[in-house]
């Protein structure tokens, strides 16, 4: 591997130390600090677009983020002698955040809300032509998993994961449709003051803890975006939330946390319910299968659907308790 790399190392005014695997990556000990160099797997316009993006971040004081590193010919991109491109970026020696530690999730979402707060002002004042997404794709996803339900009608000899997706489908086809529904232009008019740069990603592995330090750093920024910065929220309170057994305590302490930093209104708190509310992981497993081959389901894909039936129940009771303690009052 060293002697494959060798090309793509010597294009970095740096000496390597020690090279080990990483998530998807190759992480270096240099003299100037950790770096990760992982395969380019975006164009190198959107790959511009982020450095950009960083060097501004950085520069408004989020310093604890994965930076792009420039090689010594000043580009982003380096190339192995197959020709394909690497991009090495700014490293951090740290563990991934536990999600049952409240003190290590608070920090982390008070992390997400800084991040939120100095990225919006960013993109405000951006003079870039930057293509916003804030419409949600409930519409297409809901046509998706209906084109779903139609294959698996049509096969003849239906295997036992067609046939509990199919006796469980009403019942999350439903769910989906009504977020449709609540999900409309008027909501997403109100929330343009959510309107920023977000990391498409936010969740316990785009967290480092330096235990030495005590810093929070923030890395895997490969799905940022311009759109409404609760998705970030949503998608960290769901992730964590469900790591602790669907705490509602856990959700409060998610929500109040980021609202004592970034305020939230009636309408905020109605559309992070309407995005928990949405069945994902349903739309996603038969995404899943619809992509596969036919002829053999994998076990896992069983597992999955079965688990995701039998936590349910559990998701209903929190998002009522929610709906009682924000909404109702």
């Amino acid at each position: 591997m060293a002697d494959k790399m060798s090309e793509v190392y010597e294009a970095y005014d740096m000496e390597i130390y020690q090279t080990m695997r990483g998530r998807g990556s190759i992480i270096l000990n240099t003299d100037k600090g950790i770096r990760q160099l992982r395969q380019l797997d975006e164009s190198e316009s959107r790959l511009n677009v982020e450095y950009q993006f960083k060097e501004e971040l950085y520069g408004s004081g989020f310093t604890h983020i994965d930076r792009c590193v420039k090689n010594i010919d000043d580009e982003l991109v380096s190339y192995d002698r197959y020709g394909n491109g690497f991009v090495m970026r700014m490293f951090f020696d740290g563990r991934e955040i536990d999600v049952e530690n409240k003190e290590e999730i608070k920090n982390a979402v008070l992390n997400l809300a800084d991040f939120h707060i100095k990225s919006r002002e960013i993109f405000r004042n951006t003079e870039r032509d930057v293509h916003i997404r804030l419409n949600s794709d409930f519409k297409k996803r809901n046509l998706e998993t209906k084109r779903v339900k139609n294959f698996m009608l049509k096969r003849k000899s239906k295997k036992k994961f067609e046939e509990i997706f199919l006796d469980n489908y009403e019942f999350f086809y439903n769910q989906a449709v009504e977020c449709e529904r609540r999900l409309d232009e008027k909501m997403l008019e109100k929330m343009s003051e959510h309107t920023g740069y977000c990391h498409g990603m936010y969740n316990r592995h785009s967290i480092l803890i330096n235990e030495e330090t005590g810093e929070y750093d923030t890395i895997g920024f490969d799905r940022f975006y311009v759109g409404n910065q609760l998705n970030d929220l949503y998608h960290f309170m769901r992730k964590t939330v469900e790591k602790n057994d669907y705490d509602f305590e856990i959700m409060k302490e998610i929500t109040e946390i980021y609202a004592d930093k970034c305020a939230l209104s009636q309408n905020d708190l109605k559309y992070i319910y309407t995005l928990y509310l949405y069945p994902e992981k349903f739309y996603k497993l038969g995404n899943q299968y619809i992509n596969a081959p036919k002829n053999w389901i994998s076990p896992k894909m069983m597992e999955k659907i079965a688990k995701i039936i039998a936590d349910e129940a559990k998701k209903q009771d929190l998002l009522g308790k929610f709906n009682r303690f924000y909404l109702e009052n």
